[in-house]
């Protein structure tokens, strides 16, 4: 039994199939979903359909206009992955595997939003690594049962709820830390270099943002030192009554963290075009680290800080506010579902993130557990509305499943919905239904699943949160957020079913499912004979 696996080298049958689809030049777009690659290409008469049809890595070809179908026998994930590089396609800056396009140009938001997720991608198993230590910390130390939580039980789960809690509170921290290398990561740093700059940047003699603001002295007038609560905390690297350059940690700024780090990644650069070697490693290298420290402290850091408190300030106001919520909220969960297909949504997870580091809970994620519910429902609907449809059944079911229980909705929203357009408006509708309960009802929840498993992450009475003005309605967090999926289940299934039925969805739906969800000639009588053979 193999334990671990070997580097992955392009098959030689990935490169021919490549090649038969006319190479990067005739080639639009590639998508998947659980059993077919699907290529738009630009001149159909130059793919080599037969040899397509003989490759072994093939079960199947589909050809319709300039839309090729492959139907891949095993491993389609890592099939897409090659034939990705094999079109000379870097993985390393694909966002979205499910929808790659070649040809298109990128305007600046999208751009943007691309850059952002190509930031996190390195860092997402520290992300889900963090997801699950926060909702045990959240079940030992915050879930109440019978009035008290499990931490109160004994003097053993006291302990271990305060190491989770430290465990947690590290691990917060070290997201700060994983920017910068991950920036230059991407950037092709010296990753070194940017971890360093990371750990500098929030030291444990630094004063972060929450201690600053809740000093309750004015922006920017702190003097040297100050109070925070019942402690006196020295804030000032200097004797100066300004009290300036403070000791402004950089943890949980992470726009602040992305200008510093880019900055020190071109400095590199910079360094590394010196002729000298001596020079360069004894006295250019590190003056990277110096000459990024100083302008973080002395400038980017109070910009950084202000920046940082107005927009968590900011998302508070709009999430939570008795009356800004019934507006922002809504909205914001009828336009989730588009974020996603645009790219936006990645602004918004690190809004998320950046909400969670201050204030050890978020008003957003129960709103991103609406959406991805309602993703798998919109599926699962119209999986069942089609349920004669053998093609599609292999790619919905395990796609809104997925959705259901981890909370990744690209599969069924990439791989079914949006083709179909009218499921993903009915995503919209269900979204904003469940929005609207878990907003009245006042929700919150700490970093963890946004799916079925979100109840792990519930915090019972929002009141206990500092920080959130919030009040939890009677039955606590759990029975609202309940109501809400129920509430999200029925209006996204209702509504897919109702905009089914309109003409132009049901003409569109007819289209599409005999375009890209019709059975391959061929695949279904080869599996029949095979049947037939093994039991003569």
């Amino acid at each position: 039994m193999k334990i671990f696996s070997k580097k992955n080298t392009i098959d030689t049958n990935i490169i021919a199939i490549a090649e038969d689809l006319g190479n990067t030049e005739n080639v639009e777009n590639v998508s998947h979903c659980a059993t077919r690659v699907r290529i738009k290409v630009k001149n159909i008469d130059i793919v080599k359909i037969n040899s397509l049809k003989e490759n072994i890595l093939i079960n199947g070809v589909v050809v319709n206009e300039n839309l090729v179908q492959l139907v891949i026998k095993k491993d389609i994930e890592q099939f897409n992955k090659d034939l990705l590089s094999s079109l000379g396609v870097s993985l390393k800056r694909v966002v979205n595997f499910y929808d790659v396009k070649l040809t298109t140009k990128k305007s600046f938001f999208k751009t943007l939003t691309d850059g952002i997720g190509l930031l996190v991608m390195p860092i997402i198993p520290y992300l889900i690594t963090l997801s699950i230590i926060s909702t045990i910390e959240n079940i030992i130390n915050g879930i109440e049962v019978n009035g008290s939580t499990i931490k109160d039980t004994g003097e053993f789960s006291k302990t271990l709820g305060s190491i989770l809690k430290s465990l947690q509170k590290a691990l917060a921290l070290s997201f700060s830390i994983l920017i910068p290398w991950s920036i230059f990561k991407l950037m092709k740093g010296s990753e070194a270099i940017g971890i360093s700059l990371g750990v500098v940047l929030c030291g444990k003699d630094m004063v972060t943002t929450n201690d600053f603001m809740n000093s309750g002295r004015p922006l920017f007038d702190w003097g040297q030192n100050g109070q925070v609560g019942t402690d006196s905390v020295n804030w000032s690297f200097s004797d100066l009554a300004s009290g300036y350059p403070w000791k402004i940690s950089y943890e949980g700024q992470i726009l602040p963290l992305v200008l510093i780090a880019f900055t020190a990644v071109y400095l590199e650069r910079l360094v590394r075009k010196i002729k000298f070697g001596v020079v360069k490693e004894i006295f250019g290298i590190p003056s990277v680290m110096l000459i990024a420290f100083f302008i973080g402290q002395l400038l980017l850091a109070p910009i950084g800080m202000l920046i940082t408190y107005g927009m968590n300030i900011a998302v508070l106001w709009a999430t939570t506010h008795n009356i800004a919520k019934f507006v922002f909220n809504p909205l914001f969960a009828l336009l989730l579902p588009w974020l996603v297909v645009t790219g936006f949504i990645q602004i918004f997870v690190v809004v998320a993130l950046q909400q969670f580091m201050t204030y050890n809970a978020t008003s957003i994620n129960p709103m991103f557990t609406q959406l991805n519910i309602s993703v798998a429902t919109s599926v699962m609907a119209f999986a069942i509305m089609n349920k004669k449809n053998k093609e599609l059944q292999k790619t919905a079911v395990p796609a809104y499943l997925i959705a259901f229980v981890g909370g990744s909705t690209e599969p069924a929203l990439f791989g079914v919905a949006l083709r179909f357009l009218f499921p993903v408006i009915a995503v919209s509708i269900g979204t904003t239904a469940g929005v609207i309960v878990t907003t009245a009802s006042g929700v919150l929840t700490t970093m963890g699943p946004c799916s079925l498993l979100v109840f792990l992450t519930v915090i019972p009475q929002a009141s206990t949160r500092p920080g959130f003005d919030m009040n939890t309605w009677g039955g606590t967090g759990f029975l609202w957020m309940a109501i809400a999926i129920i509430v999200t289940i029925g209006t996204t299934f209702l509504a897919t079913i109702l905009l089914s039925r309109l003409k132009y969805f049901k003409k569109l739906t007819k289209s599409i499912l005999e375009r890209d969800f019709a059975p391959v000639p061929g695949v279904t009588n080869e599996v029949k004979k095979t049947k037939v053979e093994s039991k003569g």
